[in-house]
């Protein structure tokens, strides 16, 4: 693993907490795809902390198994939380967490994904407050 060229490490400072109390939350690991996200001014694509992920929770390890970020929140079927930090999927499918449970201050996220929230208001034992 050492020698493998495409483990990249990369260090963006301290990671901002979009939960209001972690101790009352729960996330659990998940993969998500770089379908459907758009390359920023950097090149970079980045799922953002507090998008809605769609995919199975029963069934959810590998790459072929990976969860895709939602920007149309009309419809909630199958969406089962967020990401809980900003992922980087420039290089494809990227390990992340899925919030299951919890408090999501909509203050911490970016104004898209706000907007999203203020929509759905509450989502399967999730809740989203200002």
């Amino acid at each position: 693993m050492l020698n493998n060229p495409s483990v990249v490490k990369e260090s963006y400072g301290t990671r901002t907490t979009i939960l209001v109390d972690e101790m009352n939350s729960t996330a659990v690991s998940c993969m998500v795809k770089d379908t459907g996200i758009e390359a920023g001014d950097d090149g970079k694509k980045i799922a953002l902390a507090g998008s809605f992920l769609k995919g199975d929770l029963m069934d959810r390890n590998g790459t072929e198994k990976a969860f895709e970020v939602v920007s149309d929140v009309s419809d909630t079927t199958g969406i089962v939380g967020n990401l809980l930090h900003d992922v980087d999927v420039t290089a494809g499918t990227a390990n992340a967490q899925v919030v299951i449970f919890g408090t999501i201050d909509a203050t911490k996220v970016d104004e898209s994904v706000a907007t999203l929230m203020s929509t759905v208001k509450e989502l399967n034992g999730i809740k989203y407050i200002k």
